[in-house]
């Protein structure tokens, strides 16, 4: 048997599990790869927090590098908004084909996303190259940082088609119910990102300490290997064709961006939304910690992240190729269990949160300083985990069916209307300082969790066109 009817074989029985097999086994089949992808992706953001938590003195102050890595990062996430609209828009209507057996035109879907993901990674890395140190000079980064900061992004744009061409051909494949292909990439990528942390922010054999400078060189060799190991899977399958003719078509753009736009919209608002976080912090009496305080925290709160990323990630071809297949009853049925599941999840690692904190903190960074407000983002962050589950897995429900408007919607209102000026309420003027800012973070979180629930409950996603 050659390998196209090997994979067109195992697509058609990916298919039949996600539209007429047992939906616990469906959610199963397609959450566990993404979740272990996801727990590799954590165990790399704590490590390589905790590379930055002990670069020796001699190569900078730990608290200015994890501000430097934590600022470049916020910039970054605001390109990394496009790329996730792109990939959202990608996945809606590859899924959506593939459930109802319109194989030529997942394949256009593909080719097309490919070719608008490597215009608009050019395009996006332009600006954030350019202006690299006033940018992060706007977002807040203390003087002893900027230099820091402004070289880690300027380093890590250079690579931005890598990411882009990378989420794009992991979305087109997780549609067509291969799950195993990027579980395979993802891996890889991080074993190549920490190696080469180890080598170049630590030091080691005869690679000199870079510090920040070598986490965005490793970050970059990373990203380009990345792209190339996926771009390789999809060509060994359904979709292979996808990399031949690769012409422009204006009117597939349209379709995939009617989709994206939304998408990227929604995750600018969070994106956007945690620069200006940053921003407000960074007007504390003590910055500089507070902004290095939330780099740890968010990458231990990643573990708790990593569920509902895994079933989010799950449940949009779910719903999108049961739609597709016209059974939206099972669509939605789907996505509830994938929902639950994430919830039973990430309530008990909240539970470690609210017990162990300071524990928690002491695996990233002996700083005595920065220790206590990583503990109290942690504690205060708990009790808003099972909502976060509920607005994650929800809205990879509603990207699947292709309803990305409202989500873009709830996140401005909470985000924006709620988010932003509660933080400088509590932290700035009633004197809570970092407190009051991981304060405003978990009630924003509980309300766009309770507001999801409500629209995916009454809304009309399920009359949703791609």
């Amino acid at each position: 048997m050659d390998k196209n009817s090997t994979a067109a074989r195992r697509q058609e029985e990916a298919r039949e599990l996600i539209t007429s097999g047992h939906i616990w086994s469906a959610v199963w089949y397609l959450a566990w790869p993404t979740a272990i992808n996801t727990l590799f992706q954590t165990a790399y953001n704590i490590i390589n927090r905790a590379f930055i938590g002990h670069i020796p003195k001699s190569v900078g102050d730990i608290g200015d590098a994890s501000a430097a890595v934590n600022i470049g990062g916020a910039l970054l996430m605001v390109q990394f908004a496009v790329t996730l609209g792109l990939a959202i828009g990608t996945s809606a209507l590859v899924s959506r084909f593939i459930g109802a057996r319109e194989q030529e035109n997942a394949i256009d879907a593909t080719r097309q996303s490919i070719i608008l993901g490597a215009i608009a990674g050019i395009l996006t890395s332009l600006p954030l190259m350019i202006w690299a140190a006033p940018l992060v000079r706007a977002v807040g980064a203390q003087p002893s940082v900027v230099p820091l900061a402004a070289n880690y992004l300027l380093i890590i744009a250079a690579s931005s088609i890598g990411s882009f061409l990378f989420m794009i051909v992991t979305s087109a494949l997780r549609s067509v119910g291969d799950v195993k292909s990027p579980l395979y990439a993802g891996a890889a990528i991080i074993l190549i990102n920490i190696v080469f942390d180890w080598f170049l922010i630590l030091g080691a054999g005869p690679f000199p300490a870079l510090g920040v400078h070598g986490a965005a060189v490793s970050t970059v060799i990373s990203r380009m290997a990345g792209m190339a190991i996926t771009i390789w899977y999809l060509h060994k399958s359904v979709l292979g064709a996808s990399l031949r003719n690769m012409r422009v078509h204006y009117l597939w753009f349209g379709r995939i961006m009617r989709i994206g736009v939304p998408a990227m919209i929604q995750h600018l608002m969070w994106t956007s939304a945690y620069v200006g976080f940053i921003k407000v912090i960074g007007a504390l009496p003590d910055a500089t910690l507070a902004q290095g305080a939330l780099g740890f925290a968010l990458a231990i709160e990643s573990t708790a992240f990593m569920p509902g990323a895994a079933y989010a990630t799950a449940v949009t071809p779910l719903v999108g190729q049961n739609l597709g297949a016209g059974k939206p009853d099972r669509a939605e049925h789907s996505a509830w269990v994938a929902t639950w599941q994430a919830v039973a999840i990430m309530s008990i690692v909240a539970i470690f949160f609210l017990v162990i904190p300071r524990q928690l903190a002491r695996l990233l960074t002996d700083d005595e300083t920065i220790i206590p407000l990583v503990a109290s983002y942690l504690m205060i962050n708990s009790i808003s985990e099972p909502f976060l589950a509920l607005g994650m897995v929800l809205r990879g429900a509603l990207q699947g069916a292709g309803d990305v408007k409202v989500p873009a919607m709830i996140a401005a209102l909470t985000l924006w209307i709620i988010r932003m000026p509660l933080a400088w309420l509590m932290a700035i003027h009633w004197g809570w300082g970092a407190e009051g800012a991981w304060w405003a973070m978990s009630l924003s979180t509980i309300l766009s969790g309770v507001l999801t629930v409500i629209w995916f409950k009454f809304g009309r996603w399920r009359e949703t066109e791609v």
